[in-house]
């Protein structure tokens, strides 16, 4: 009895340090510090981009995108909205939307590809919530 007791232990210890793994070899998961996704700067949709045209004042382009991430100190006339999402396995999702001026009017509008509206599958999304599935990759 002795001696099954430390080979039970073991094997019990073995099978529940396999639970807690991760989907990497080299890391077990076990004593790993807790990560969130750490998202940073403007959020923007294909539909509040939309609302932006040619010739709209510096103020009408506050009011459909909210204040620019970047205000470049040698480049008054260039506006950078720029999001960024830090995923806990690290993997980052970057978009960016910059709008240029000429005589505080827009004169172009460069965008990343951008999500439609709101989506909840969104990964990019402030509050999204990945599946089990999507935080292991």
């Amino acid at each position: 009895m002795r001696r099954t007791f430390p080979r039970i232990a073991f094997v019990a210890a073995l099978v529940a340090s396999a639970a807690c793994s991760s989907s990497d070899p080299n890391r077990s998961g076990l004593l790993e510090p807790y990560r969130v996704s750490l998202p940073q700067g403007n959020y923007v949709t294909r539909d509040m981009l939309d609302q932006v045209r040619n010739g709209m004042t510096r103020d009408q382009v506050r009011l459909a995108l909210g204040s620019p991430l970047l205000n470049h100190v040698f480049h008054t006339d260039r506006w950078d909205y720029v999001f960024r999402l830090q995923h806990p396995n690290r993997r980052a999702e970057l978009r960016r939307v910059t709008i240029l001026f000429n005589d505080d009017r827009v004169a172009s509008i460069e965008a990343d590809d951008l999500p439609q509206r709101d989506d909840p599958n969104d990964p990019t999304l402030p509050g999204y919530r990945p599946s089990t599935a999507d935080a292991r990759k």
